[in-house]
């Protein structure tokens, strides 16, 4: 495979419930096709195809990127939250992101959005060790 030239990091699969209409086939598909050496699969506010990308972008030779495309809480407006791409840089960032998605969607619903308040980036991380080491839930994520 060539080196790539370009790869996507914000695809919304199926699994995006408001937006997203790629299958996770039909993504990879395409990314073997174009020669893409990755692929992220970034679904708003929820890691709910990850487990499926995975497997098929293993078994199609692409290294998979775990991320979410996330609501931010917004202080100043709650009517106009931010959006904020986050992709997972190792396990820790993937637990973290769990952490911060399943939060979001049982204590901070708003107008029908998940939304991650800003100050849980700097609470303990989800994992143990982390923990110890006083990581924060930002850990092991990368935000664009």
């Amino acid at each position: 495979m060539a080196s790539p030239r370009f790869v996507h990091l914000r695809i919304h699969s199926e699994f995006s419930i408001t937006d997203g209409v790629v299958r996770i086939d039909d993504a990879v598909a395409a990314a073997q096709k174009d020669e893409m050496g990755a692929l992220a699969l970034t679904d708003l506010s929820n890691l709910f195809g990850l487990v499926r990308f995975y497997t098929a972008a293993r078994s199609g030779g692409i290294k998979p990127i775990a991320g979410a495309d996330v609501w931010i809480s917004n202080p100043q407006d709650p009517d106009q939250p931010y959006r904020l791409l986050l992709l997972v840089q190792n396990h820790s960032g993937y637990l973290n992101l769990c952490q911060l998605l399943s939060r979001a969607s049982l204590d901070n619903q708003s107008r029908g959005r998940a939304e991650i308040d800003p100050q849980w980036f700097s609470e303990p991380a989800a994992k143990a060790e982390d923990k110890a080491a006083k990581k924060t839930l930002s850990n092991g994520l990368i935000a664009l």
